[in-house]
């Protein structure tokens, strides 16, 4: 392809207009070239020895794990849930499938048997790519014979059919429609079972597309990103999307850890760092403020709320912003505000560089190619700068729950956030006001309290149980759990260890307190507000 039609091609993309991620990194190989993406330092077996990476060679290992799937049955319209720990490889089996338009369906590796069961139920996955490992546990969950197990390293691997077949790949095809469905992740919601949100390439390439099209982002390989999120999240995703499409150079890490990020930062010197707030607070404990992070023009976090102070505080360890030619003030500072269903970033709230006392209102500003409103319980909108339930409509907007045809977003488009805020004139900024007590944010994940009782109800010493929220510095919410025990007494040493076994770490609850009831409403469902209050005020005299 001539260089002038890759660019009309990328500028497609970079609008989610015309690309679709079964043919992202051809486009990106034929644009970038040999110039590098990534550094990963764990191995694909079977493609590439770890380290640094090229654009080439990560199409190279996208077309040629597509082979891989398709010899092992899959077609298109298949779902292809991946359970591999967090390596660079999740990116490339998810657009690996999508190129044989099947829809990848990435679940959370941490995940215990029973959890991973009911995400393939509700993507409908036929096949399950997984480290041996990890596939290993999963099959005490996962017991159909009707799925298809394909192991990423061992005999009759991903790594040995790599081995065998060198030269075998499936080229990009010319034509894949970009409102397709292309992705599964999984949310929750008030049902106590996960729901998968389908996203559409369109949705996820159009906020990835405008920051890497941005003029300057990621020219002659300046911008570097040190980054340790999740990929099977929707931010971890996302944010790779984006920093590939803007050709800005990521240094993965699988898991993190403050002292280790801090050294990379300062080993590395990126310009760019992104976390979720909890990475912050860590960061902040492990002495961010004697370390060198002069280097970082721009943080972000997203995922939860960042406390303003916070996120100050990171802007003046950053470096100072270059204005008309000359350092000013502080490094920016973006916090972001998404969910799954808007297939990652609604909104955002800029912390702009500047001298201190310019303090912009702690107002957020939406992401074009979305409008929100606000509505009543009626489902009435609101007036400017009255509170209502938060709902947006747009591109990003996911197609559909699977399998929930009553769910998702409304006849024209509009889809409830279970977040509370006031639209101010204009309909381009809003504030927020409270948050749906459904659904709880712990260290950037989203938790919702009816998923998780549904598995603690099953122990035999709780007759009813409920999950609350409470404040905590470092994680945003910390989960706890009210319980009416079912007898004379409960031990709560013995179910949380319980608990553990059932419910995957950031969402079982750090604590258990006994009461007599839970606080409910008239309709009998649980008065989260009220559930709150009786939480906080347990954990306050505990």
């Amino acid at each position: 392809m001539a260089g002038t039609e890759v660019a009309a091609e990328l500028k497609k993309l970079f609008r989610g207009k015309g690309a679709h991620l079964g043919r992202l990194t051809h486009l990106l190989a034929e644009h970038y070239g040999d110039r590098d993406a990534i550094h990963d330092d764990a191995p694909t077996p079977g493609l590439h020895p770890g380290g640094i990476r090229t654009y080439r060679e990560i199409e190279d290992a996208v077309a040629r794990l597509a082979a891989v799937h398709r010899d092992a049955g899959v077609e298109h319209g298949q779902r292809v849930m991946v359970l591999v720990e967090n390596r660079f490889d999740v990116f490339l089996h998810a657009l690996a499938v999508a190129r044989l338009r099947a829809i990848p369906a990435l679940a959370n590796p941490r995940l215990r048997p029973a959890e991973m069961e009911a995400v393939r139920l509700a993507t409908g996955a036929q096949f399950v790519v997984a480290d041996p490992e990890v596939a290993e546990r999963a099959r005490e969950g996962i017991t159909s014979n009707d799925v298809t197990w394909l192991e990423t390293s061992g005999p009759n691997s991903v790594e040995t059919w790599l081995e065998a077949n060198p030269d075998k790949a499936v080229i990009a095809p010319p034509d894949m429609d970009p409102n397709e469905v292309a992705l599964f992740l999984t949310t929750s919601g008030t049902t106590g079972a996960p729901k998968a949100a389908a996203l559409t390439s369109r949705g996820l390439l159009e906020t990835p597309g405008r920051i890497g099209g941005v003029p300057g982002i990621g020219k002659e390989g300046r911008d570097r990103l040190v980054v340790a999120l999740p990929i099977a999240h929707v931010m971890g995703f996302g944010n790779y999307l984006g920093m590939l499409c803007g050709g800005v150079f990521v240094v993965h890490r699988p898991r993190f850890d403050p002292h280790e990020m801090l050294d990379l930062i300062e080993e590395h010197r990126p310009n760019v760092f992104i976390g979720v707030p909890t990475m912050f607070a860590d960061l902040e404990a492990a002495g961010a403020a004697e370390r060198d992070l002069s280097s970082i023009r721009l943080f972000a976090s997203s995922a939860d709320a960042m406390p303003e102070e916070r996120a100050r505080r990171f802007q003046t360890y950053g470096a100072a912003a270059v204005i008309a030619g000359k350092p000013r003030g502080k490094a920016t500072f973006v916090d972001g505000y998404g969910m799954v269903e808007l297939s990652g970033a609604g909104a955002i709230r800029l912390y702009a560089p500047g001298p201190s006392w310019l303090r912009v209102p702690s107002i957020a500003a939406v992401i074009p190619g979305l409008e929100v409103r606000a509505v009543d319980e009626d489902g009435n909108k609101v007036g400017w700068g009255k509170v209502g339930e938060l709902q947006f409509r747009g591109v990003g907007v996911l197609d559909r729950y699977e399998g929930h045809e009553d769910a998702g977003p409304d006849a024209d488009g509009w889809l409830s956030s279970g977040d509370y805020a006031r639209i101010w004139p204009g309909g381009l900024f809003f504030s927020f006001a409270g948050r749906c007590k459904d659904r709880l944010k712990v260290g950037g994940f989203s938790v919702f309290p009816a998923e998780v009782e549904t598995e603690l109800a099953k122990h035999p010493d709780v007759a009813e149980v409920a999950l609350v929220g409470i404040q905590d510095e470092r994680l945003g919410e910390r989960p706890v759990a009210l319980v009416v025990p079912r007898g004379d007494s409960l031990d709560e040493a013995a179910l949380l260890a319980w608990a553990h076994q059932q419910v995957a770490g950031y969402r079982c609850p750090r604590e258990v307190y006994v009461v007599d009831e839970i606080p409910r409403g008239n309709n009998a469902k649980v008065d989260r507000q009220a559930a709150t209050e009786l939480g906080e005020k347990l954990a306050a005299v505990s």
